[in-house]
């Protein structure tokens, strides 16, 4: 492999004639970041005091020589900003009163952006991008000339470059226009940069791989495009750059491309690596013999890229899901683990992206409903993510080409219910003993709660309560926060005791904010404060709510006077004892309502004994 590498300055590109070929990346520094970082780093070794500076070295450029040109395979994002940075030095010297001197320096500046020939009366730019999203942008900055066309996101990016670059160069300006001829004197003999040449794509792809594969989180997934690409003949190229178009789309459709390696890594979890796979070793893995055998991509790169980019839609359809929060969702139970896990958790999409390419979003969504109920007895128990993702990871194998809800009732069985059933006994003495505000943040607070008063109006053949009006609710203590004068009943020993009763789940309850507003100041417990509640608590849509008066009936042998008799669901009074009480009837609901293959985890049986 013939590799020539030199150091240049900034004023030496001018032999060159850069392509920036359709396949690469488009332009993605920001500019409150990247291109801040590459003036700041610029700014402190400046020094514009001094006559003779040192030489500051700013990276390398991978390119491949195409007829008189050169094909840019690494390097095009600190291309592009250099070219920018001479744009606005070139637009600011242009409006400035210049001598002969200052004028040959604003000369060799327009000769670094492009060449003209006298003989053809033609413009050759230095740097050309040939990537769709530029749409010509930087050609028409480059030869001064009005850009009208559509404007990309990868053009908005150059433009917040180029508009911090002038910014920057426009206050060396405001000490005279010889400040800014030494800065760009400085700028183009003493920034150094390394160009290497490779003899073609796939050796120049090569170096680019043995460069960045200790440093794979500069970015894993252009190291994996660029892998893919070094493997592919010619006429594999658009296809393999037109469905990493269509990946980074799904990643920016769910809000995770500024992230990929997330879903780089859950992908390799979910379908190819056996247990946890840490985003530091995601390229190492993938260019080991164990990754080349399983991902196959030096004989097929074009069938491991269209199937990342299956999944990248699956992976962004299912996290729009989770972060839904509200109702319309096509996967209604990952929405569901939003809530009960927090909208942004991702640790079940290893499991979810398991399934096979043909399994319906049924079988998708029955998956869920199982791994949502799992949340609910580890959140309960008090199991850390990090636990939850090494065992999704030993798990993930079993749900590998899982299509039908048969084959993953089979698979849950052996996985997760067996674990659950573990943790069965502590479920229970956890639930009955915790403060609600164990299930912090709020939303999930009512979800959780509005997920038990749905089991309970399905009980009563009620209509189910949507997210909307759950969210709507409020979170009423049946004991007050705030009791009048303090004064507390005689079964408590002081306020501490209090506090550590009226924060247990028992003693809370959801409520439409217009009874909530009805019975804050029901607030004197030396009254009959808590059937003046029950008065109120009567007239709620809430199924729970009403039955916390005793009173509470519907005609004679109805489904609800059944299932108030049957839970005792009977509180005359309120007290500890009532808040214990009522909080078995919660844990009896949550057991309905978070099954495993629609069994109460404490009544399963498994199939071999059905």
């Amino acid at each position: 492999m013939k590799i020539e590498a030199q150091v240049k300055s900034i004023k030496k590109l001018k032999d060159y004639f850069f392509l920036v070929p359709d396949y690469q990346r488009e332009y993605v520094w920001k500019a409150d970041d990247q291109v801040e970082q590459f003036l700041i780093d610029i700014d402190n070794e400046y020094d514009e005091q001094a006559d003779d500076q040192e030489s500051y070295f700013i990276g390398s450029i991978i390119v491949v020589k195409n007829k008189n040109k050169y094909d840019v395979i690494d390097g095009q994002q600190r291309l592009t900003t250099i070219t920018l940075t001479l744009c606005a030095i070139r637009d600011l010297l242009a409006r400035q009163e210049l001598d002969a001197k200052q004028k040959n320096y604003l000369g060799i500046v327009e000769e670094l952006l492009y060449s003209f020939e006298p003989d053809t009366e033609e413009t050759e730019l230095r740097l050309e991008l040939q990537y769709e999203e530029s749409k010509d942008y930087l050609n028409k900055l480059i030869v001064a000339e009005k850009y009208d066309g559509e404007v990309t996101a990868s053009i908005q990016k150059m433009q917040a470059a180029y508009a911090a670059i002038y910014q920057y160069l426009e206050s060396i300006l405001q000490r005279g226009v010889a400040a800014l001829i030494k800065f760009t004197r400085y700028f183009i003999n003493n920034i150094d940069l390394v160009i290497i040449e490779s003899e073609d794509i796939s050796s120049a792809l090569k170096i680019f791989e043995t460069i960045n594969q200790r440093g794979v989180g500069l970015n894993a997934m252009d190291l994996v495009k660029n892998l893919l690409f070094s493997k592919a003949n010619p006429n594999q190229f658009v296809t393999i750059k037109e469905t990493w178009k269509k990946i980074n789309a799904a990643l920016q459709r769910c809000g995770e491309d500024e992230n990929p390696l997330r879903f780089l890594r859950y992908f390799m979890m979910a379908r190819y690596h056996d247990g946890i796979l840490r985003e530091d070793d995601i390229y190492k893995w993938i260019i080991s013999n164990a990754g080349k055998a399983l991902l196959k991509y030096e004989t097929h790169p074009v069938a491991l890229v269209q199937e990342i980019e299956f999944m990248a839609q699956r992976y962004a359809d299912l996290v729009n899901a989770t972060k839904l929060l509200r109702d319309g969702s096509e996967y209604p139970n990952v929405t569901n683990i939003g809530f009960l896990n927090k909208y942004k958790s991702r640790q079940h999409l290893v499991l979810l992206l398991a399934l096979a390419k043909n399994a319906s979003k049924d079988s998708i969504n029955y998956l869920a409903m199982q791994i949502e109920s799992y949340y609910f007895v580890t959140n309960t128990v008090g199991i850390q993510g990090k636990n939850n993702e090494h065992s999704f990871a030993n798990w993930v194998v079993s749900f590998r080409e899982k299509s039908t809800i048969e084959e993953i009732q089979e698979v849950v069985e052996k996985t997760l219910l067996p674990y659950l059933l573990e943790r069965l006994d502590d479920l229970k003495f956890r639930f009955l003993n915790i403060r609600h505000d164990a299930y912090n943040p709020q939303y999930r607070q009512r979800f959780i709660l509005g997920k038990i008063e749905n089991q309970a109006r399905a009980q009563v053949n009620w209509m189910p309560l949507n997210v909307q009006q759950i969210e709507k609710l409020e979170i009423e203590h049946i004991f007050p926060q705030t009791p009048k004068d303090n004064i507390l009943p005689v079964e408590f020993l002081d306020k501490a005791d209090y506090n550590n009763t009226i924060y247990k789940l028992g003693n809370v309850t959801l409520l439409e904010s217009v009874i909530n507003q009805a019975i804050s100041k029901m607030n004197d417990l030396s009254t009959n404060w808590f059937e003046q509640k029950q008065n109120e608590y009567a007239k709620s849509n809430l199924i729970t709510v009403n039955m916390l008066d005793h009173r509470y009936e519907i005609g004679k042998n109805t489904a609800i006077n059944k299932f108030k008799d049957t839970k005792q669901y009977i509180f005359e009074t309120w007290n500890k004892i009532s808040i214990v009480e009522r909080q078995k009837i919660l844990l009896d609901l949550a057991l309905d309502a978070w099954r495993i293959n629609d069994q109460r985890l404490d009544e399963y049986k498994f199939f071999s004994q059905v």
